[in-house]
């Protein structure tokens, strides 16, 4: 193993011991990646999303990060650990605790060039209005 990835297996540990010793264990959720339509028949034949583990925190955003236009009261930040199934996408959702959220910017935390984690900004399913 390079010292990159072993950065990253502690960086995914430590952000499975934090949600357990936070809540009611470690905090996995799902990525759901829409699936791609079939356009060749009629009706379009819509396809199943996608889904893949993942483990996560979810954070507030502090008054001072939230700006009212990009960062709305309400959003959550999400550090996804680098070893999820799939590396996270703008426009996927996550499912946590019952709860979807839209993934609206996703940054992969890479200092040394390997992922270390992943810190999207989500929003709840249905808070979109401004």
């Amino acid at each position: 193993m390079s010292a990159g990835t072993d950065i990253a297996a502690e960086v995914s540990a430590a952000i499975a011991e934090a949600g357990a010793a936070t809540g009611d264990g470690e905090l996995t959720g799902t990525i759901s990646r829409p699936g791609v339509a079939d356009e060749s028949s009629y009706p379009v034949t819509p396809a199943a999303p996608t889904t893949f583990a993942c483990t996560l925190i979810l954070l507030e955003y502090s008054d001072r990060d939230r700006d009212g236009t990009n960062i709305r009261i309400g959003d959550l930040q999400a550090l996804i650990a680098a070893d999820a199934e799939s590396d996270p996408r703008n426009g996927d959702s996550l499912i946590v605790s019952g709860k979807t959220y839209r993934m609206l910017a996703v940054n992969a935390v890479k200092p040394g060039g390997g992922v270390l984690m992943w810190d999207v900004q989500c929003r709840e399913v249905g808070q979109d209005a401004p």
